[in-house]
């Protein structure tokens, strides 16, 4: 149970060389966000996979540029398209495997568009299918705001009706944008199925801070994350202009690091 930084903080920057910055700055998980087709080339993929071992890293989860393409690729009616969306996202389950990413992230469908969540689990159970039998990854649904997983009521209706073996990322300020309790989506998701966090802290004026520099009790959330035997890394992951500096990202991952330690040894 650690925390680290995601490559996505440094956006606009080139994908190879966020990834080496935000490496040199302590060795522990990274989130690598691809940001256009070239970066699943395996030599592309190859050199991130040596950046990450030069900094004693490891790659805790790999997040697909095609985010916003998912509502068109998967939850559609049309099975030629959904089908060629299956093969679009083997490329990211075998980049994973080159990454040793565990996870995939998903957004999926958009809360603007009409549909059926029964319909929406049968897809997100067979997009999971093909990453864990084929490829032995988990594919694990992110609460987005503009998305339809972004409420509880939606997340706890795909845990129904995948017989809860639906895997989550709980990304903290996309349930503040979608004016949700981030405890909330916690509860709805079941701590135990929480596989990732995007990390970011918040105050009465901004709902996207480094962690450290706002109000949200992240003892709680870890608290709440042990209790149920869950030991999930986590990653702080903010938008460019969140942050002025490296150092600001480093010192956040640290102060969430420092907890995690201080919890172990309220539990030993």
């Amino acid at each position: 149970m650690q925390c680290g930084i995601s490559s996505a903080c440094l956006y606009p920057c080139e994908t190879k060389d966020a990834l080496a910055q935000i490496a040199g700055l302590q060795a522990g998980p990274v989130e690598i966000f691809l940001n256009t087709f070239r970066e699943l080339d395996e030599d592309y993929l190859a050199g991130l996979a040596r950046t990450v071992r030069a900094a004693g890293c490891r790659v805790t989860s790999l997040h697909p540029f095609t985010c916003a393409l998912e509502p068109f690729l998967f939850f559609t009616e049309y099975q030629n398209r959904f089908e060629d969306g299956v093969a679009l996202y083997r490329r990211y389950f075998h980049a994973c495997q080159l990454l040793g990413a565990p996870l995939l992230v998903l957004h999926g469908d958009s809360r603007a568009k009409p549909g059926d969540m029964k319909v929406y689990a049968r897809r997100f159970a067979a997009l999971a299918r093909v990453a864990r039998e084929d490829y032995g990854i988990t594919l694990a649904q992110e609460n987005v705001d503009r998305c339809r997983c972004g409420l509880p009521e939606n997340v706890r209706l795909l845990r129904d009706y995948t017989d809860d073996t639906a895997a989550f990322v709980l990304d903290l300020k996309q349930a503040r944008r979608a004016g949700q309790d981030p405890f909330d989506l916690l509860e709805a998701m079941d701590p135990r199925n929480v596989r990732h966090l995007h990390l970011s802290d918040a105050d009465g004026q901004r709902t996207s801070l480094p962690p450290g520099e706002g109000t949200f009790d992240f003892a709680r959330l870890y608290r709440t994350l042990r209790q149920a035997g869950n030991r999930c890394d986590g990653v702080v992951e903010l938008y460019r202009a969140d942050f002025t500096d490296l150092h600001q990202l480093a010192d956040s991952a640290g102060r969430i690091n420092r907890l995690i330690a201080d919890l172990e040894k309220e539990e030993a």
